[in-house]
C-alpha cells in the first residue's frame, strides 16, 4: 500500500464526520447566534462576546445534530443526483453505505432531542418545526427539493427564519420584535439558495427534478437570486438591523457578477462570499462564532486535501 493509500486508509473513520458537511451547517449556526445577539438587545441583556452561555451551547448543539441529520437524508434520497453532479463523494462511490448513513441519522436526531430536553419549551417547539421542515424537504410526500418553489422556501425557513427564532429562544421568550429581521434573513438565504441551484442544473435536468433551476433556467433563476437579495436588504434597512441590511447589500455586487458573466466560479464565489459576510458581521458581536467557523473551514481543507486531493470549501467549489 502506497503512503498516500494508508493516509486514506486512517482517515476513514473520519468520513463519518465529514459525510454531515460541516462547512455547509455554519448559515445556521450564523442565524442561530444573530438571534440570540437580538433577543439579548431586545431585552437588555449581557452576553459574552468569547464564551455562550449553556443555553446557547445546547440550542446550538441540538440544531447541529438535527441539520447533520437532514444533510444525510438528503444525501441518501440523492444519491444519483450528487454521482450526475460529481458533487459529493460518499455515499455515490461507496465509501459510506446506505445503512450506515440511515443509523448516523437516527443517531443525530435522537441526540438533537436529547440535547434539548433542559432547554425551554419555546426551544423545543422550533426544533420540532425544524424537524419537520428537514424531513419534509427530503421525504416524500413533499419532497421540497425537488420542488420550485418549495426549495427555496424550504431553505430560507429553515436557515433564516426558525434557525434565528431557535437562537432567540435560547436566551429570552419570544417577541413579535424578530419577526422583520427573520423576513430579511429568509429572504436573503432564499435568493442564497436559488444562486446554489444553478450549477445543479444539468444533473438535476437528466433526473427529471423541478428545483428552482431546473424549472427556470439559469438565466432566470439568476435574477431572481439577485432580486431576493436585493429585497432582503430592504427588509433589514426597514428593521434597521445591522446583519439584515449589510449582509444582502455587501454580498450582492458578486452575485450581479456571477448573473453578467455567468461563469461557474463567480457563481460559486458569490455564494460562498455571501455566507462569509454574514458570518463576519455576526462574529463581530460573537467572537466564538469566526473562531468556530474558521476551524471547521480548516479542518475540512485539511481532510478534503489528504482523503480525495482536492481543497475544499474553496474557490471554485461548491
Amino acid at each position: 500500500m502506497t503512503n498516500a493509500g494508508a493516509t486514506r486508509s486512517r482517515l476513514r473513520p473520519f468520513d463519518f464526520v465529514f459525510v454531515l458537511r460541516p462547512a455547509t451547517i455554519v448559515p445556521l449556526w450564523i442565524f442561530f447566534v444573530a438571534g440570540t445577539r437580538l433577543a439579548a438587545g431586545e431585552y437588555d441583556l449581557e452576553l459574552s462576546l468569547l464564551l455562550p452561555p449553556r443555553g446557547v451551547v445546547l440550542g446550538l448543539l441540538s440544531m447541529t445534530a438535527l441539520l447533520a441529520g437532514g444533510y444525510l437524508l438528503n444525501q441518501i434520497r440523492d444519491i444519483e443526483t450528487d454521482r450526475r453532479n460529481e458533487k459529493l463523494f460518499f455515499l455515490p462511490r461507496g465509501l459510506i453505505s446506505v445503512r450506515a448513513a440511515w443509523t448516523e441519522l437516527a443517531v443525530l436526531w435522537v441526540l438533537a432531542g436529547l440535547l434539548a430536553v433542559p432547554l425551554t419549551v419555546e426551544f423545543r417547539w422550533v426544533l420540532a418545526a425544524a424537524f419537520v421542515l428537514a424531513l419534509t424537504y427530503s421525504a416524500p410526500p413533499v419532497t421540497a427539493k425537488a420542488r420550485a418553489p418549495l426549495d427555496l422556501v424550504w431553505n430560507g425557513l429553515g436557515f433564516g427564519a426558525v434557525a434565528v427564532v431557535a437562537g432567540w429562544a435560547t436566551v429570552a421568550p419570544l417577541s413579535d420584535a424578530i419577526v422583520l429581521p427573520a423576513l430579511s434573513y429568509t429572504l436573503a438565504v432564499a435568493g442564497i439558495t436559488a444562486s446554489t441551484t444553478i450549477p445543479d442544473i444539468p444533473g438535476d435536468v437528466a433526473l427529471s427534478l423541478r428545483t428552482t433551476g431546473a424549472v427556470l433556467g439559469k438565466g432566470r433563476t439568476s435574477l431572481l437570486a439577485v432580486v431576493l437579495l436585493a429585497a432582503a436588504a430592504l427588509a433589514g434597512a426597514a428593521a434597521r438591523d445591522v446583519l439584515g441590511l449589510f449582509g444582502p447589500a455587501v454580498s450582492l455586487p458578486l452575485l450581479l457578477r456571477a448573473h453578467r458573466t455567468g461563469s461557474r466560479a463567480h457563481r460559486v464565489t458569490a455564494n460562498q462570499a455571501a455566507v462569509a459576510v454574514f458570518a463576519l458581521i455576526v462574529g463581530a458581536r460573537a467572537v466564538y462564532l469566526p473562531a468556530l467557523v474558521a476551524a471547521i473551514v480548516l479542518l475540512s481543507r485539511a481532510y478534503y486535501r489528504a482523503r480525495f486531493g482536492i481543497t475544499y470549501p474553496g474557490p471554485g467549489t461548491p
